[in-house]
């Protein structure tokens, strides 16, 4: 359906699509965020161990780069995550 509105921008046919589709409980989607970001937190870990036996690193620098991962997940994922948890504290007051 969204298919037939070429040049549409996308913004309104994302918008179009939460309509058709209802736009999930924003706990949900919460939820959904914060489990996304540790199963990333948790595969980038991995990633970074298995390099690190592969090239002799020292653990506690997979520790500092793990930190500097946290970091960066939260500043990519922070403005949504702080409007997800506006969203349900406005839901919770209705």
């Amino acid at each position: 359906m969204l298919a037939a509105l070429p040049g549409a921008p996308l913004s309104l046919l994302a918008d179009w699509a939460r309509l058709i589709a209802g736009t999930p409980d924003p706990g949900d989607r919460l939820d959904a965020l914060q489990r996304s970001v540790l199963k990333a937190k948790a595969e980038i870990h991995a990633v970074l161990e298995r390099l690190a036996r592969e090239l002799d690193i020292p653990d506690h620098e997979v520790d500092e780069a793990m930190a500097q991962v946290d970091d960066t997940l939260s500043e990519l994922t922070g403005e949504i995550e702080g409007d997800l948890a506006h969203d349900l504290e406005q839901a919770d007051q209705y």
